[in-house]
């Protein structure tokens, strides 16, 4: 495929910003393609992700800090380190190959070989049933704003020649949307490679393409979509638009909406993220001023918009054992049948590993993490667990037990 040549594109708004991560996701899900099918990657296609990068640099700085406009008046400085580092890591990979990337990612990923050498430990050499990949543990950094997460080219060849080799059924799995926009967007595995599992299972699509999701009782869905609308018309005003920017931004999964009002990086001011705050909650009870459909959680970064369970539902509560039950009955994962192997982070991660253990034992993990609590939580689960800090790691690992 024929592309045109590239040219500088300035930076300047959260809309570019958000069409330059899509312009990459483009590049890189054709290059990982090319790999993986042994053809030689089209030179254009490293110009493009060079000039992405290009045009990266000069919005961040220095500091590798922007700060991108939305309309006239609205401002948000975003940290693009992460999103420069990976597209460095696949220019390196496109142009000097494999080993120059591991050396180029030592120096960033303290510890990696050491990290490499204990997971393969516990993977090498066997294959699994189900690899269980989530997307905030295999190419989603900690912190890292959902938006602009794509998968790296390189990501992608690692864990798909682990896939092809290793598993029988390999799937991605986020609490994110299947799409418009979601993991399918944002990941760029080729396709009928890996199956989807959004929404913490309650939306999938195969390895063809089909697409299915759970039910939901008439009537919950019905407020949920009124409840969605409101909320769709708050964000895209301009005073509002930024948050959707901000760390998981805005989400409508099925089941369960989720709302970004602040960031690890603390971007947006404390009183704008209140303000926001009490505008969602003005929205549900325009739809439940009872509150007798649905129930708000806020942690300070994210608030969370959930149906309350309906005997009606085939769904008890928006979490990863229940999304399991279902995915396992919709793609024929047979979990009971391990061994699986599941990437997964933090707490998450922890819970994801927990519903898992309910079908089978026979598990393996590597948990992205740097907390040891957690990473203890986890072994006590799965004892063969390896403990990993940065997505980059997990990606390594793969590459190095494939074949």
């Amino acid at each position: 495929m024929q592309h045109p040549p590239p040219h500088p594109r300035p930076i300047a708004s959260l809309d570019d910003l958000t069409r330059l991560m899509a312009h990459s996701a483009v590049f890189r899900r054709e290059a990982a393609a090319a790999v993986l099918a042994g053809r030689p990657v089209p030179p254009d296609i490293p110009a493009h992700l060079a000039q992405d990068l290009a045009d990266l640099r000069k919005a961040a700085g220095r500091d590798q800090i922007a700060e991108l406009t939305r309309g006239d008046d609205i401002a948000l400085r975003l940290d693009l380190a992460e999103e420069l580092i990976q597209l460095e890591n696949d220019v390196a990979y496109l142009e000097d190959g494999r080993e120059a990337l591991l050396k180029r990612l030592g120096k960033y990923r303290h510890g990696l070989r050491d990290a490499i050498r204990k997971s393969l430990k516990i993977i090498a050499g066997e294959n699994v049933n189900t690899l269980l990949c989530d997307c905030d543990a295999l190419f989603r950094a900690p912190n890292q704003r959902v938006r602009t997460a794509v998968q790296p080219a390189w990501n992608a060849v690692a864990a798909c020649r682990y896939a092809m080799a290793r598993s029988r059924r390999p799937v991605l799995w986020s609490e994110a949307p299947l799409a418009d926009p979601g993991i399918i967007d944002r990941a760029t595995v080729p396709g009928r490679t890996f199956a989807y599992a959004a929404s913490l299972g309650r939306q999938w699509q195969d390895p063809d393409g089909n697409q299915g999701q759970a039910r939901l009782s008439t009537e919950k869905a019905d407020l949920l979509e009124a409840i969605n609308t409101r909320l769709a018309a708050l964000m895209a005003d301009p005073a509002w638009l930024a948050f959707t920017y901000v760390g998981t931004g805005l989400q409508f999964r099925r089941g369960e909406t989720s709302i970004a009002r602040q960031d690890a990086a603390a971007s947006v001011e404390e009183d704008d993220s209140l303000a926001l705050l009490e505008h969602i909650h003005d929205v549900v009870d325009a739809v439940d001023p009872e509150r007798l459909h649905f129930r708000v959680g806020d942690d300070g970064r994210d608030v969370t918009i959930t149906p309350t369970a309906a005997s009606r539902d085939l769904w008890n509560d928006f979490s990863p054992a229940e999304g399991l039950r279902n995915l396992d009955a919709a793609l024929g994962l047979n979990l009971a049948q391990g061994p699986h192997l599941v990437c997964c982070a933090g707490l998450q991660g922890v819970a994801l590993l927990t519903a898992l253990a309910q079908h089978t034992t026979d598990l393996r993990a590597i948990l992205v993490t740097d907390r040891d609590d957690v990473a203890r939580r986890a072994a006590e689960i799965c004892p063969r667990t390896a403990i990993v800090r940065h997505p980059d790691t997990v990606a390594a690992v793969l590459s190095a037990a494939a074949p």
